[in-house]
């Protein structure tokens, strides 16, 4: 990530947490409209004139694709909050587990599109394969869109029924402080990202600024945010560094792949909708970490593909638990964007150093290296078991 990428991200990023703080409720359906069209500018450049995207304003093209999508988050996270402050939280957990869910299963469509097409000897020729990526690329575009538009009908057309009308007069608010803290967390990826860099992202001194401002940033909120933020940090680098090595290790079944992450993220949300979503989280963490310490033990070469769409569910139900925990102050936006992101990406990276990978996160070589597991294992066992101990911890929120 360039400086001037970073720079857009994190502007924009200001802008929808100002919204938010302005009004939860009108300004959800605008974020996501908003974020829809921050990316159609990078899509038609890729396709009317792909190499443009790495010229002189390249860090326009990805950084606004960039915002696009952390908008898009924001506003899916604030409807979550929404449905949950009117008495629907099997609803806001789904909406909530899928907006963070489905930020992996974006990143398995990622590499679909790039390896679609591309055959082997005596396969499909470059410029059919080219056709597809294109197609691909419009139609997501399209569904993106549409998607947007329905979300704004429906929220004029059904925002003041009455059956949608919260409890009391008071509709879901974000503090000053959330609002600071997570313009802080993405306002660090503009110093981090100027700093040293190694092969596929930050360097080390970038991923230690990320983390503490995460963590600081989090802690300005409160002690809820503070806590939301670790809890959400423990489930999300869990999952992640077994599932990218696994992803890095696997090269010739990307379809496949992007298939059972799929199926995974819509297990999780439908796992998500009941009220013993915390339960189900627990069992998924407990699956994962069985199944690691298993392979570690075992056969640690020899994971199965079949374990994305294990660790895609986990990652899902166990966000949506989290984030109906967290509308209670309305932290989620906050904690489970920037907040969140900052964190587990220095996470992350200082994981890999750790690792020896020289990467921004694990690769395949994890799984050659099985006395690394168990850090995974024992995130994945305590997030669980925090989960289920948060559901308890209900109070009232405290004024900015």
């Amino acid at each position: 990530m360039s400086t001037g990428q970073a720079a857009v991200v994190a502007v924009v990023m200001v802008a929808g947490f100002a919204a938010l703080w302005w009004s939860v409720r009108r300004s959800w359906p605008w974020l996501l409209a908003a974020g829809v069209v921050l990316t159609i500018p990078t899509e038609i450049v890729y396709v009317v004139a792909r190499n443009a995207l790495f010229g002189d304003a390249a860090w326009f093209y990805f950084g606004s694709v960039t915002a696009g999508a952390q908008l898009v988050l924001l506003g899916t996270l604030a409807a979550g909050v929404r449905l949950v402050h009117i008495g629907a939280p099997g609803a806001g957990a789904v909406l909530i587990g899928t907006g963070v869910g489905i930020q992996v299963f974006g990143a398995s469509t990622d590499v679909w599109i790039a390896h679609a097409g591309i055959a082997e000897p005596g396969g499909y020729p470059v410029d059919f394969a080219e056709a597809v990526q294109v197609l691909l690329h419009f139609a997501f575009l399209a569904t993106a869109i549409g998607g947007a538009l329905l979300a704004l009908g429906l929220h004029y057309r059904y925002d003041r029924r009455p059956e949608l009308a919260a409890p009391s007069d008071a509709e879901p608010g974000m503090g000053v402080r959330t609002v600071i803290a997570g313009a802080v967390a993405a306002l660090a990826f503009v110093p981090a990202a100027a700093m040293e860099t190694v092969k596929g992202g930050f360097g080390v001194a970038a991923c230690w600024l990320l983390l503490g401002a995460g963590l600081v940033a989090a802690a300005l909120a409160g002690i809820r945010a503070a806590v939301g933020v670790v809890v959400a940090s423990a489930v999300v680098v869990g999952v992640s560094g077994p599932a990218s090595a696994l992803i890095q290790a696997e090269h010739s079944s990307f379809v496949r792949m992007w298939f059972l992450v799929g199926f995974g993220v819509v297990a999780g949300a439908a796992a998500a909708f009941p009220s013993w979503r915390r339960w189900a989280a627990l069992a998924g963490c407990a699956a994962c970490a069985l199944t690691l310490a298993v392979t570690m033990l075992i056969r640690p070469d020899g994971m199965a593909v079949l374990m994305l769409a294990l660790l895609a569910a986990t990652v899902t139900v166990a966000i949506a638990s989290l984030g109906v925990w967290l509308t209670q102050d309305g932290l989620s936006p906050a904690v489970l964007g920037p907040l969140m992101f900052a964190t587990v990406i220095g996470a992350c990276g200082l994981l890999a150093d750790w690792q020896g990978t020289g990467r921004r996160g694990p690769n395949a070589e994890l799984f050659r290296e099985p006395g690394h597991l168990w850090l995974y294992t024992v995130l994945l066992l305590l997030a669980g078991l925090a989960l289920v101990a948060l559901d308890h911890w209900r109070t009232r929120p405290a004024p900015d």
